[in-house]
């Protein structure tokens, strides 16, 4: 079925059963992930999280409502949402790490809530934490496992 207006197709999504528009012909390339964006009630605190417990460097900070970091390759952006807003939800970026065991170590001197510990993923380990936004991020190691860890 062709949507009106479109040279796509119109497909039922099987889970969902809306349906979903699906392109024909050549799709744009996508060239690289430039920023994960995530909001905060709190900028100038949550840019310091990232830099001071995470090690991030900040790429850009022109205002109280704006900043971006970079931490490994990856950059940032931490922007306002206003007070009372819509809570913090989304992508939860992943980090690789070489020593998981004294990251987690790191976080919790730090006074970071993690939010799930050591599990085992295909190839490694990870876990995931919360910024001060509520934000969710994730660090991984591979070659290990939760039972070498917790040994």
């Amino acid at each position: 079925m062709t949507a009106p207006g479109s040279s796509g197709v119109v497909r039922i999504h099987p889970s969902h059963g809306q349906e979903v528009a699906m392109v024909t012909g050549a799709v744009p390339s996508v060239e690289i992930l430039d920023i994960i964006q995530l909001g905060t009630e709190d900028v100038p605190g949550t840019t310091a999280f990232y830099t001071d417990v995470l090690g991030a460097t900040v790429v850009d900070a022109p205002s109280a409502h704006w900043a971006r970091v970079r931490l490994a390759n990856i950059d940032i952006g931490i922007h306002a949402r206003p007070s009372g807003g819509s809570p913090p939800h989304g992508w939860e970026p992943g980090f690789r790490v070489s020593d998981i065991a004294a990251y987690r170590a790191h976080l919790l001197t730090c006074g970071v809530t993690i939010t799930k510990d050591f599990h085992d993923i295909p190839g490694g380990v990870t876990l995931s934490f919360l910024d001060p936004a509520g934000n969710a991020i994730g660090v991984y190691q591979y070659g290990t496992s939760e039972v070498a860890l917790r040994r």
